[in-house]
């Protein structure tokens, strides 16, 4: 891989979603979180950021990080 991509949410945001999604207690969403790599070890590695947190919006995330993939190869 050339450059990662994390994709990011809020902690509780991402436990009601997966809840939601997989139809699974709480417990077993913490459970899955605690055998994951911690979010700011993440960060470290990563070479850009979408906030997936319903507050930013996704598309001009997606695109800046286009556009400066295609600047890098042109």
């Amino acid at each position: 891989m050339d450059e990662l991509i994390l994709v990011t949410a809020p902690e509780e945001l991402r436990i009601q979603r997966v809840m939601k999604r997989d139809l699974v207690a709480r417990e077993q969403v913490e459970a899955r979180i605690n055998h994951q790599m911690k979010e700011s070890e993440k960060r470290r590695y990563c070479d850009y950021i979408i906030k997936n947190d319903g507050e930013h919006l996704l598309l001009p995330q997606v695109l800046s990080i286009h556009q400066e993939l295609l600047a890098q190869i042109l």
